[in-house]
């Protein structure tokens, strides 16, 4: 057997060009996409709100030189931050009565 087949497939590995737009990605895009993939029902309440804090801080930033397409990116984010907020906390309302 040869040495290739003990390591991870291709897929498996992060392509450099996955990587490096990962790396340009600007924080608060980051921080609201590790809110949405998010798993564990304890720590969606936070990650969301570290999210939003990080989507209002560029909202702030960029409001001297606004640059549309990023302001309706933030725009849409924080929308759907608070449908992920609501839907948190109905299923942990639903965890409480159960």
């Amino acid at each position: 057997m040869d040495q290739a087949n003990h390591f991870p497939s291709c897929s498996a590995i992060p392509s450099p060009s996955r990587s490096n737009r990962v790396a340009s990605e600007p924080r608060w895009k980051r921080l609201y996409e590790s809110a949405l993939l998010e798993i564990n029902p304890l720590h969606v309440p936070e990650a969301i709100a570290v999210a939003r804090r990080a989507i209002f801080d560029r909202a702030n930033e960029i409001m001297t030189a606004p640059a549309k397409q990023e302001r309706v990116a933030l725009d849409a984010a924080l929308r759907i931050l608070r449908t992920l907020e609501d839907v948190a906390a109905k299923e942990a309302a639903g965890r409480d009565v159960a």
